[in-house]
């Protein structure tokens, strides 16, 4: 993964005091006084510790309110991820839905960061044109002749960082049918939607509120001034959080337990260590199965080199990954 460009004058910047900063994408007012002090109350009153997978269900419940408010998008908190900053949200849901190999519809000119993360997934960057000659609008025709039968997400960002650029409703529009044609994700990074300096900007999930492969991320960074608190959220289809959070919450689990062989980067499956119990994958299984009520599928089916691994699927509910991984770890555990 190459450096962010922007990240490399900054940090030189630092170093030359009186620099005047114009680099880096950060408000020149404080945060509000209000959001400080219900920080500095929070930590007085220790809410420090780990919440719900998806962030506090106060927060989710607030955001619900704020999205049908500021972006037309009708949502609710199940259908919200909290994260640690916009970045946080855009690269858990590159995670919950690329596979390697697969491509990602990007904006030229466009923020750095978004093929920066592409790498990690084994996913690469296809770059539409957003010409200055024409106000750095996407040209919807050279976009439509990029998709490949690889290409599985296009990204949207409007306002866009770091042409300033806001797409018309038109656009927008033309944008969902590319995608409903071919079938893609659509995912729209709108962390400046509450900094429109002239005309109006329309959410794509309000367009087309019922287009489960519709998501949208959002941060706190820029209309608050909260670019070190790394808060953001991301709102989309039931299926698509369940999947982005649920990923986290066995991966969180296998660590825990040293049982973690590799981080997923698609699909919805995670492949668990079972080596230590001593047993042939087949056999761990079924007596995980009938000693514990757990079913998992055994590496050997798989192929010959998965032979000390099981396969879990996070297909299952929060409640079931969370009894069954643990007593996937007991067990385990309690034969060494």
């Amino acid at each position: 993964m190459a450096h962010s460009g922007i990240r490399e004058i900054a940090n030189e910047a630092v170093r030359r005091p009186g620099t005047i900063r114009l680099d880096v994408g950060q408000p020149d007012f404080p945060t509000p006084q209000h959001v400080k002090d219900a920080g500095k109350r929070a930590i007085d009153e220790n809410k420090t510790f780990y919440t719900h997978t998806q962030g506090l269900l106060s927060l989710r419940e607030k955001l619900v309110d704020k999205l049908a408010r500021v972006n037309g998008i009708a949502s609710s908190p199940e259908r919200i991820a909290s994260a640690p900053g916009g970045v946080g949200a855009i690269a858990a849901m590159f995670a919950a839905v690329l596979e390697g190999g697969d491509e990602v519809l990007l904006p030229d000119p466009g923020w750095p960061n978004y093929r920066m993360m592409l790498p990690w997934l084994g996913a690469r960057g296809v770059y539409y044109p957003c010409p200055p000659a024409s106000g750095f609008q996407p040209d919807l025709e050279a976009l439509e002749h990029l998709i490949t039968p690889r290409t599985r997400i296009l990204v949207v960002n409007s306002p866009n960082n770091p042409t300033g650029a806001v797409y018309p409703t038109a656009t927008i529009g033309a944008m969902i049918q590319l995608a409903q044609r071919h079938n893609l994700w659509l995912l729209s990074d709108e962390c400046y939607d509450q900094i429109v300096l002239d005309g109006t900007w329309t959410s794509p999930a309000h367009l087309a509120p019922d287009d489960p492969r519709i998501a949208t991320a959002f941060t706190f960074s820029k209309t608050y001034s909260m670019t070190g608190w790394r808060l953001g959220y991301l709102t989309g289809s039931g299926e698509l959080i369940d999947t982005m959070t649920k990923r986290d919450l066995v991966l969180d689990i296998l660590k825990e337990a040293e049982l973690l062989i590799a981080e997923p980067s698609g699909a919805f499956y995670i492949m668990a260590d079972v080596s230590p119990a001593g047993l042939p994958s087949r056999d761990f299984a079924f007596t995980l199965l009938r000693e514990r009520g757990v079913s998992v599928a055994p590496g050997t089916a798989f192929g010959e080199v998965a032979g000390g691994a099981v396969r879990i699927s996070l297909a299952s509910s929060d409640s079931d990954l969370r009894a069954g991984v643990g007593r996937l770890a007991e067990f385990v555990h309690g034969r060494t």
